[in-house]
């Protein structure tokens, strides 16, 4: 099965980006997939119940909510479907997605969705497909407008991300303010029906790094269970219609990998943390957990490496354990 995914994916690499991402997702739903059986040593417990790998898709991939169950066999531990708003957006007009070099990609899709309803309806199909947790993600840049999301996906996910970290966001000197931040978690607490994630942006803008900084304090403090870290890094893409975009992949890394470290520093255990940005092995995976994450997301690595890259980092965490004679992945996370 695997040689025929592979081949499918070289097919897709040929074609623009954005195409080969809608393709490949109409790909899956023909595709004759069956989840392997988990290697129970790499079982690790989470906010979102036990995960096993530890390896989670980022928000991106599925902008639906309608492929979650069909992604969930290619090994995820658990996955993240949107990001989703509250009424429908078409995005920004094409061409919205570029590679950059190997490993790495640009985007600025701005955010297109079905709306927060269709998208909600979607997933409550879906997790009656999945046994993986899965996470809602939900964006937009107003306080009411965030709490309006979360409101509607009551029942549809296992635990929701807040989204105020997209490149496609307006306004984030205001929406990173102790302020904002303190009324969201209000708003956020009157509704609380599930785990609730923050996600943050890397901490590569002098600008933005003591507010997000302060905010992901406020949200401890606040007794919410969790952070994502990180979204993309701003650049200039002259490819895209739009003149920038979010930097992702390997790139991305040693900023994750720096704000990993600085935001369990501040959180002190009061917060899980779940890193995403150049994870594509499982060497990338140990040193996140090393740097304070309890789990990881991928997003580019699947588009670059294929359908099989799940599979090829539990394998190495499996070989990372047995080389250290550890019994568990839960046995090597820092305490």
């Amino acid at each position: 099965m695997w040689v025929v995914e592979d081949a499918a994916h070289r097919f897709l690499r040929l074609l623009p980006p954005e195409e080969a991402h809608r393709l490949g997702l109409q790909l899956l739903r023909l595709a004759s997939l069956k989840r392997g059986r988990r290697d129970e040593r790499l079982r690790v417990r989470t906010i979102l119940g036990e995960v096993c790998p530890p390896v989670g898709l980022a928000a991106g991939f599925d902008k639906t909510g309608e492929h979650v169950s069909r992604l969930g066999m290619l090994g995820f531990g658990f996955l993240v479907a949107g990001s989703t708003t509250l009424h429908r957006r078409e995005g920004n007009r094409r061409p919205r997605l570029a590679r950059r070099g190997y490993g790495a990609l640009v985007n600025a899709m701005g955010l297109p969705n079905p709306g927060v309803r269709v998208f909600a309806d979607n997933l409550k199909r879906e997790m009656q497909r999945t046994a993986a947790p899965v996470v809602a993600s939900i964006a937009g840049e107003d306080v009411r407008e965030i709490a309006g999301c979360y409101e509607a996906l009551r029942g549809a996910a296992g635990a929701v991300e807040i989204n105020l970290s997209s490149p496609s966001l307006a306004g984030a000197e205001r929406i990173w303010s102790a302020g904002f931040v303190k009324e969201l978690c209000r708003e956020l607490s009157a509704l609380k029906w599930c785990p609730l994630i923050l996600k943050t942006p890397p901490l590569a803008r002098a600008e933005l790094r003591s507010s997000v900084l302060k905010a992901v304090e406020i949200w401890a403090d606040q007794g919410m269970e969790a952070i994502t870290a990180v979204n993309t890094l701003p650049v200039p893409e002259p490819r895209i219609s739009v003149g920038f975009g979010g930097l992702s992949g390997i790139p991305l890394k040693p900023y994750m990998l720096e704000t990993v470290k600085e935001i369990s520093r501040i959180l002190e255990d009061r917060c899980e943390i779940f890193a995403v940005g150049g994870v594509f092995s499982a060497e990338d995976v140990l040193s996140a957990i090393e740097h304070g994450a309890r789990a990881v997301q991928i997003y580019t690595a699947l588009a670059y490496r294929g359908p099989g890259i799940v599979r090829e980092i539990e394998g190495g965490l499996v070989k990372a354990l047995d080389k250290r004679g550890a019994q568990s992945l839960e046995e090597i996370m820092p305490r």
